[in-house]
């Protein structure tokens, strides 16, 4: 999956740390077309393709546990 020769930002992905996660919604209620629950009840992204960079930004500064990073 990875995108070759598209713009940085198309490149990168939202990762979320699992075993830092404090399993608050925050990034859920910040960015709900990025961020859900699983059917096991984790916290996952989505996988829409292109990220919205403001909102992902965001519930990045927003996040308690300090744990989405992005990928590249």
């Amino acid at each position: 999956m990875e995108v070759a020769g598209k713009g940085m930002d198309m490149a990168r992905k939202p990762v979320l740390d699992l075993s830092e996660c404090t399993d608050c919604d925050g990034c859920i209620e910040l960015c709900p077309e990025v961020f859900k629950r699983n059917p096991a009840g984790y916290i996952e992204v989505a996988e829409p393709g292109d990220y919205p960079e403001a909102c992902v930004e965001e519930a990045m500064r927003m996040c308690p546990a300090d744990c989405i990073v992005w990928e590249e």
